[in-house]
């Protein structure tokens, strides 16, 4: 094999053990039980390590093609879209649907629609902008995955019954679905250069986060730190506002 076109290989097996996870997390959920439920939560939570990676090997290895970011799209709608609909349906949805409904299914497909709007969104705009972009247009879908399936984990360890399970799984999903296609942004620290202070910074919040999840939960742990990042987009666009409309007052205006 051609040396210099191998390194094109490495990043779309990443992108590829992605896809893995998210079937094995399809999987996982037929078992019925919360043991699967667990273990399906825990697959598409690797498979968003995975998928970080393939995109921080390319870039290191200058292996970043056309052709890797369209696999990478198609493999977050699996792992990131419909696996975590299906979660989230088997979870708790499927109690809607019971006697004949259908409101369980539309949940989940409002969420797995609003991951795929939102891939279709990006890709588009990755076109039009050439040079990275220090945010995203849209909450990025593995967040909103990894909150779905650390909610379903969380929830499984705290003994909650079946039917207690739906009115948190129902609203998170839907919050998410909308925040996907919305036009709220979000930080992104792809190419985040980090001197020595903030690589320290960063160590420091990593081993904070592996003693939490010691002490406590792993799963409420993740969930924690993953509704920071979704709470922290609306919170940055609700300040925004309010300067903008501090610098635009002014106090001899009323006088």
């Amino acid at each position: 094999m051609d040396l210099r076109k191998s390194k094109y290989v490495l990043p779309n097996l990443f992108t590829l053990s992605s896809v893995f996870f998210g079937l094995f997390a399809i999987v996982s959920v037929f078992d019925g039980s919360d043991v699967g439920i667990r273990r399906a939560a825990i697959a598409i939570l690797v498979a968003m390590v995975a998928d970080g990676l393939d995109g921080r090997v390319a870039r290191m290895t200058r292996a970043e093609t056309k052709f890797g970011v369209q696999l990478d799209s198609l493999a977050d709608v699996v792992s990131f879209g419909v696996a975590p609909a299906i979660l989230g349906y088997a979870f708790a949805l499927r109690l809607f649907d019971v006697e004949g409904g259908v409101l369980g299914l539309a949940i989940a497909f409002v969420y797995a629609a609003g991951g795929a709007l939102r891939l279709a969104r990006f890709n588009v705009m990755a076109e039009r902008h050439r040079k990275p972009t220090p945010w995203f247009t849209g909450l990025p879908i593995p967040a909103g995955a990894g909150i779905v399936a650390t909610l379903a984990w969380g929830l499984v360890d705290l003994g909650v019954t079946p039917e207690a399970r739906v009115a948190p799984m129902a609203g998170t999903m839907v919050a998410m679905g909308l925040l996907m296609v919305s036009n709220v942004r979000y930080r992104s620290f792809k190419h985040v250069r980090m001197g020595l202070v903030a690589r320290m910074a960063v160590l420091v919040l990593f081993a904070g986060l592996i003693i939490a999840m010691l002490k406590t939960r792993a799963s409420y742990t993740l969930l924690a730190f993953g509704a920071a990042y979704v709470f922290l987009g609306p919170a940055e666009w609700l300040v925004t506002v309010v300067l903008r409309r501090r610098s635009v007052w002014r106090p001899e205006d009323e006088e």
